[in-house]
């Protein structure tokens, strides 16, 4: 069926049907431009038009509306229309085949750019092709309000699965195991951001991430724009053996048992679908490399290394910048339902308090992010501020905000440069001690 048949009965149906449900649906939803037929277009503006002050939508009204070279064509689509009973799929047709044109033009577009290339604008060239690439949809839009009782039956299956233990697939298993636990995931159109002052281990703790999904077979990109290839596939390597990097990098002396830890390790990782690239992108660069991935076959998770230094434009203030870059990669979340993993530094807030831990004032430009994120997670060592710490060897992961449920603290172990997962109760209580001998200190210096 091509795309003037496809519009002359979406536009005889809506005749038929006049001031109904169906039609006030699609007039809200569906544009004037997707009608390729200029006559059509002008009825179907027509028809919104009448919708909208609810007055009467049939043959007549129409023909009064249109100019005089349509008005012989309204009769000759009402007379032709038998039926009404598909116009939800015609209005999809008609709306597939408009994307599917401006889809066509886009390409032309990128293809005439690719011609007219030169050696000087090369990269501008490949920059907006990307992005005029990554910019292209197909899909018809056409979800509608569903009542929730229509969707208990497939909601208790979710929950009967997660009673026997099994994966429901719709959350994000991090690895964390006391995390994992405690919320069950997270979900996977969540923002998750990782925000530390330097030194703390955020990408190390991406990386802990990303093998965790490795092991359930899911398909991972990280997004490096601070490390290269092999530098990130090296801390895979060392967080999957549980070695160090000072050890990889000077490997002459390993021992045995380090090198059979470093020869599973790999052995995995070879099966496993974590993919990772490194270079400088802008926002719309990294969401097309990841729905182009998504869309070859799924993916779990996209992490980026790191926010400010993704490219944004030189005339844009930064927390405008910033904006619209967790703006479009909460709506890449949605749209793809991908997880976002966004690594961020902190501003130099914690290093002028007495209690270094962080919290959601010090991100930085932190109005869009802390509103965007779903999920903020602070690691914190408090070892790299106090080297005489209770709490060496013990990461802090610091959850400030959750948008699904209570902020908490969780407890992970730090060994040879890794995350590692102990015990919580051992710990809380070294934390607790820990924490009263520092107000203590604070208040003793007041002269408490």
């Amino acid at each position: 069926m091509n795309s003037y048949e496809t519009e002359e009965l979406l536009i005889g149906a809506m005749m038929l049907k006049g001031d109904h449900i169906d039609c006030r649906e699609i007039a809200g939803k569906l544009p004037s431009e997707a009608f390729e037929n200029a006559h059509l277009r002008s009825m179907y503006r027509v028809i919104t038009s009448l919708l909208d002050k609810a007055e009467p939508v049939d043959v007549f009204s129409v023909q009064n509306g249109v100019r005089e070279e349509t008005k012989s064509f309204v009769l000759d689509v009402f007379q032709r229309q038998i039926s009404a009973a598909n116009i939800r799929a015609w209005a999809k047709r008609v709306r597939r085949n408009w994307m599917s044109r401006k889809a066509i033009a886009d390409m032309t577009r990128a293809i005439y750019l690719l011609e007219n290339a030169s050696v000087h604008n090369a990269d501008d060239i490949a920059r907006e092709v990307a992005h005029i690439i990554g910019g292209i949809k197909l899909e018809t839009s056409d979800r509608l309000p569903r009542r929730i009782g229509d969707m208990l039956g497939d909601y208790l299956d979710v929950l009967d699965r997660r009673m026997k233990g099994a994966e429901s697939g719709l959350y994000l298993q991090t690895g964390i195991t006391p995390l994992d636990e405690a919320y069950g995931g997270f979900d996977r159109t969540d923002l998750i951001i990782i925000a530390a002052r330097p030194g703390m281990g955020k990408t190390e703790l991406a990386v802990n991430i990303a093998n965790s999904i490795g092991r359930q077979n899911g398909k991972g990109l990280l997004i490096s724009m601070e490390m290269s290839d092999m530098q990130i596939v090296e801390r895979h390597v060392a967080d999957r053996a549980g070695l160090s990097l000072e050890l990889l990098r000077n490997p002459l002396n390993m021992l045995d048992e380090q090198y059979t830890r470093l020869t599973a390790a790999t052995g995995t990782l070879l099966d496993e679908n974590n993919h990772v690239l490194s270079g400088s992108f802008s926002v719309d660069e990294i969401i097309a490399q990841a729905e182009r991935m998504n869309a070859d076959a799924g993916l779990s998770f996209l992490a980026i290394d790191y926010l400010t230094l993704i490219k944004r434009p030189k005339d844009t203030a930064p927390h405008t910048a910033i904006a619209e870059i967790t703006g479009k990669l909460k709506q890449f979340c949605l749209r793809q339902k991908v997880p976002v993993i966004l690594l961020s530094q902190l501003n130099r807030g914690p290093e002028s308090r007495v209690d270094k831990r962080p919290n959601l004032g010090d991100l930085r430009e932190s109005g869009s992010i802390e509103q965007d994120a779903d999920v903020i997670i602070f690691p914190y060592r408090d070892e790299v501020y106090n080297k005489n710490s209770e709490m060496r060897g013990v990461a802090e992961i610091i959850i400030g905000k959750y948008r699904s449920g209570q902020p908490r603290t969780f407890f992970m172990g730090w060994n040879k440069g890794h995350f590692v997962n102990i015990d919580q109760t051992q710990v809380a209580h070294l934390y607790s001690d820990n924490k009263q001998k520092q107000f203590k200190t604070v208040n003793d210096w007041r002269g408490g």
